[in-house]
């Protein structure tokens, strides 16, 4: 890790070179290249995880074709167009 010689903030790898953000400056990487890598990754942790919660009305019987059907002709001629 390196810092900035005029401000001494961290110098972030951009564009092969290192960069400041506070003083917009760029440095040579020098000879420690492998060192300088961003790496982000997100640590979730069994806190984090929501149960499902299902209603037991959703969990019973879905509707039949047939009365699905019966529904959308009973609702599509009706001659409203929406809302």
């Amino acid at each position: 890790m390196r810092f900035c010689s005029n401000c001494d903030n961290i110098l972030i790898p951009k564009n092969k070179k290192l960069y400041c953000k506070a003083c917009d400056e760029e440095f040579n990487l020098g000879s420690d290249q492998e060192e300088y890598k961003i790496q982000k990754k997100i640590h979730h942790d069994e806190s984090e995880l929501a149960p499902i919660v299902i209603k037991e009305g959703l969990r019973g019987e879905r509707i039949s074709n047939s009365d699905r059907r019966a529904f959308e002709d009973y609702f599509s001629s009706s001659g409203s167009e929406g809302y």
